[in-house]
């Protein structure tokens, strides 16, 4: 019966990840709304599903669409990859989660396009998460090689993502609402995908359409090292902005990723609980309360969205924050529990340093440990040594998808066996 469960977790994680698709939720945006047919129209996607929701867009208004500018990351580009040279295509794939000299081109690339388009011009953007990485454009004291530097220590630091994106946005030329002058006045729509919580479009891609302060707060600045202090406090001065006619709408978000997994787990008969409250914080802490919340919840399938860390040690293993949470849980598990828990990201990708592109997160249950520990390995020296994939990879526990289209943070899906009852959401 537990394989049953199992099966059907997978099942309700696919469904989620469906209804949150780039592609479908681009296109039944556009669909609702009217354009104007003569003015030449730039399409600009970034992020990690970009490729999906530039789709959506060529769907709907291909005919009217100049050129087209997708940046994500490599491995992402999708039906994209191999455009010929006549369509109105350009695909820049650039480093995740570590920012490369494709990011810094594709950067470059960006700006020229929008300072080339006619006057009379109008912008589409799609941006969805990761877009912090991929395209950068840098202030004069700052070269790839140190980004590189301050990103891996952001990565491990064990810092929210509001609080990382707030450091990013004052080490850039564009994001922080910075890429607005280019726009020159014309007419943009900024379509976004939410991979924040409360879906706040100056977080998402770190903000390169929402027109914000640059100022770091102290408050955060005091949490980082001293070697990287200084640069805040060079960049962190306003800019001068001209307005321009922004439209921005939020096309998919985890909220809808949640209602997808609900209606997929009433379908197949589980008694479904949605929980409001965002999983943030440590990995490993959220992973034992999620269990300890679980251990007092009624039978049937419970489901949660969140973006956790991890503070990762001077040489981390491999896994991402889905895969540590997930062994933290399955750890704090009772020998006899019935629970089963999948973490996972929506993207198809973990966020960890040191991982398997394609593994997406996890599904344990109480086995978890006597599966890995056969081949060798330690729970609590996996956990320490932020080494989660390989231990979940020992127990057949990974969950593998590779690009899925969509990015709107990570699901946490439970399911606790036992009699059915009617479905409350």
């Amino acid at each position: 019966m537990s394989q049953v469960h199992r099966k059907n977790l997978l099942a309700i994680y696919q469904a989620a990840i469906d209804g949150v698709n780039g592609r479908a939720a681009v296109r039944r945006y556009l669909m609702s709304r009217s354009f104007n047919m003569t003015t030449p129209c730039y399409l600009i996607a970034i992020g990690k599903a970009a490729a999906s929701m530039a789709e959506g867009t060529f769907d709907v208004m291909a005919a009217q669409i100049e050129h087209a500018l997708i940046i994500t990351r490599h491995g992402y580009g999708g039906a994209f990859t191999n455009v010929p040279e006549s369509h109105p295509v350009e695909l820049i794939e650039a480093g995740h989660p570590q920012p490369d000299e494709h990011s810094l081109i594709a950067g470059q690339r960006l700006l020229s396009l929008l300072d080339d388009a006619p006057d009379n011009a109008e912008f589409i953007f799609l941006i969805s998460g990761g877009a912090s990485t991929l395209v950068e454009v840098l202030p004069a004291l700052i070269e790839l090689v140190e980004l590189q530097r301050i990103n891996r220590w952001l990565l491990g630091s064990g810092l929210a993502i509001d609080e990382i994106n707030q450091i990013r946005q004052t080490l850039s030329l564009i994001k922080g609402g910075r890429l607005i002058p280019h726009l020159k006045g014309r007419m943009t729509l900024n379509l976004l995908m939410s991979d924040v919580p409360d879906d706040d479009p100056a977080v998402i891609g770190s903000g390169l359409l929402v027109k914000q302060s640059h100022h770091c707060p102290q408050a955060i600045i005091d949490k980082i090292p001293d070697w990287l202090r200084r640069y805040p406090g060079e960049n962190m001065t306003g800019l001068s902005e001209p307005e321009s006619p922004v439209e921005t709408a939020i096309v998919a978000s985890a909220s809808d990723a949640r209602k997808s997994a609900a209606i997929a787990a009433e379908e197949l008969g589980y008694c479904v609980y949605c929980h409001s409250h965002f999983i943030d914080g440590d990995a490993m802490l959220a992973g034992q309360q999620l269990i300890s919340e679980l251990n007092n919840c009624e039978p049937g399938v419970h489901i949660w969205s969140g973006e956790t860390t991890v503070q990762l040690p001077g040489e981390p293993g491999q896994g991402g924050r889905c895969q540590h949470l997930a062994l933290a849980a399955a750890e704090a598990m009772q020998p006899d529990s019935l629970i089963i828990l999948l973490a996972a990201g929506t993207d198809g990708s973990d966020g960890g340093i040191n991982q398997f592109e394609a593994d997406a997160g996890a599904l344990v249950d109480s086995g978890t440990l006597c599966r890995a520990r056969l081949d060798g390995y330690d729970v609590e020296e996996a956990l320490i040594q932020a080494n989660a994939g390989a231990f979940l990879a020992a127990s057949g526990d990974l969950i593998s998808t590779g690009p899925t289209g969509a990015n709107v943070m990570d699901l946490m899906i439970a399911c606790i066996p036992g009699k059915l009852a009617p479905v409350l959401i």
